[in-house]
């Protein structure tokens, strides 16, 4: 039996790159304003779903301060190789959106970054989730 994917034209928001500051060094991006231009992605149908343009956010795992540290755009699809990579021009907020503050919104507190954060990028967002962050990230976005 075939089931339905949840992500949709019309379900869709944006995508969010997971980042593990114990696997990879924050600092660098921090002191730069922008996360990496590459970042590496499951071989799997969410992957074949990005195109140049769609939203992304950045998520920081593992952390005192987890949560939305960045916005921006997928750049690229998916190159696949080893590691799939894919393209992105992220920005840095001066401070980022904390998950504490995410989880304290009901129509946020059941986004997939809580409830299977293990899961290799790319996560997602969907239009209604997005709706709702759009309007908590900074005025530079």
């Amino acid at each position: 039996m075939v089931t339905a994917r949840a992500i949709t034209d019309q379900t869709f928001g944006a995508w969010v790159i997971k980042c593990n500051p114990h696997k990879t060094d924050l600092a660098p991006m921090v002191a730069s304003g922008n996360a990496h231009e590459h970042w590496c992605v499951a071989d799997n149908y969410r992957s074949r779903l990005m195109v140049p343009g769609q939203p992304v956010l950045f998520w920081v795992s593992s952390h005192p301060r987890r949560g939305i540290w960045g916005a921006g755009t997928l750049t690229g699809t998916p190159v696949s190789g080893p590691q799939w990579k894919v393209a992105t021009d992220i920005v840095l907020f001066d401070e980022p959106i904390l998950a504490s503050s995410i989880q304290s919104i009901a129509a946020l507190s059941t986004l997939e970054v809580f409830r299977s954060p293990q899961l290799s990028n790319p996560s997602w967002v969907d239009a209604s989730a997005w709706a709702v962050i759009r309007q908590m990230l900074p005025s530079m976005m």
